[in-house]
């Protein structure tokens, strides 16, 4: 399961955002700042494209990590 963080993390995480946007997003949409609509949206999507790189690097670097921690003990 901890391998997997990058995608079932920012996937919650989208959901939440949509389930927000939806409930929020009309009374903006209502009220005419389609600008602010947008711009919330994109905000989201930057957050969720930044949350998935950072985990995945931090995945990548974990897993040499313990490989390097694995072949180091072999040798001795």
């Amino acid at each position: 399961m901890r391998k997997y963080k990058y995608i079932w993390l920012p996937t919650l995480l989208a959901i939440y955002f949509v389930f927000m946007t939806v409930y929020f997003g009309l009374d903006l949409l209502r009220a005419g700042e389609n600008l602010r609509f947008w711009g919330t949206i994109i905000a989201e999507m930057v957050v969720l494209i930044a949350l998935v790189i950072f985990l995945k690097k931090r995945e990548r670097l974990r897993t040499d990590r313990e490989n390097d921690i694995a072949e180091n003990s072999r040798k001795r």
